[in-house]
């Protein structure tokens, strides 16, 4: 792999791991484009949308990993909240894939109007709130978390994202979290409902090879480790760079980024 390439994917690393630190969205905003970007100059057109969905979710899960540990030190999740939603994302989103799978639907325009879909509710749902920050923590009940979960692995199915995107505005907004405890949540979720997923894929025999050497499936490992190691190092600064955030100022810099993803989305 070139050396431009392999700098692209560390810079990505470390953009995507601090953003997924610090809002807890999985990072896969930052991850998707940029390993598009690099399969389609290698000439991966067949089975793009399923490679970059695979090898998106393996960062996520990595990210979500060490995003996990951090956020139990600060005690800003919930285990049984966390796995109530995992569990109901990983069902929903292995129905997902199955349906993908099954009608060959990897439609790479239907990819991106669908991506686009998913940050216009987003920030529409952040936007019309009128509060920034819930009040004291309560958690609420462990069936409250699953329509987050069922939401977020369509999410993750369809785009790989981690589904992050929707789940911290879901638990912020409607569950009434604080949006710290509601991001360092989303992260420890998105490892639970991207690793189904990964193995999936990594057993699945891609039509078109990339690496025939350094490949599992359709995981790229000479793709990924960069992306994985850079992000990873991120990771855990986001999440210290959160912490010193007010609600207010770490709710707008979570809608900033949906809107300047979105327009970038739409445009090119």
């Amino acid at each position: 792999m070139p050396i431009t390439e392999i700098l692209l994917l560390v810079l990505a690393g470390l953009v995507g791991g601090f953003l997924a630190g610090m809002l807890g969205v999985g990072g896969g905003i930052v991850f998707i484009p940029v390993i598009q970007l690099i399969l389609t100059y290698h000439g991966i057109t067949e089975g793009n949308v399923s490679y970059t969905l695979a090898n998106s979710l393996v960062i996520v899960f990595a990210v979500g990993i060490i995003g996990t540990f951090k956020q139990l030190k600060l005690r800003n999740t919930h285990l049984p909240s966390a796995f109530a939603t995992g569990i109901s994302a990983s069902i929903s989103s292995m129905a997902i894939t199955f349906v993908i799978f099954k009608y060959d639907w990897s439609n790479p325009q239907l990819f991106n109007y669908i991506f686009a879909f998913i940050l216009i509710v987003t920030t529409v749902r952040m936007l019309f709130s009128n509060k920034f920050e819930a009040t004291d923590l309560v958690i609420p009940e462990i069936s409250k978390f699953i329509p987050a979960g069922l939401f977020a692995g369509v999410v993750t199915a369809l785009s790989g994202l981690g589904g992050g995107i929707v789940m911290v505005p879901y638990f912020n907004k409607v569950l009434k979290l604080p949006i710290k405890f509601a991001a360092g949540l989303s992260l420890s979720v998105i490892p639970m409902i991207a690793l189904p997923l990964i193995i999936f894929y990594a057993n699945l025999k891609p039509a078109a090879v990339v690496d025939e050497k350094f490949q599992t499936g359709y995981l790229v490992w000479p793709l990924l480790i960069p992306i994985i190691l850079s992000s990873i190092l991120a990771s855990g600064y986001g999440v210290k760079f959160a912490q010193k955030l007010t609600a207010k100022t770490l709710t707008t810099v979570f809608i900033t980024f949906v809107i300047m993803t979105l327009v970038k989305i739409l445009i090119f």
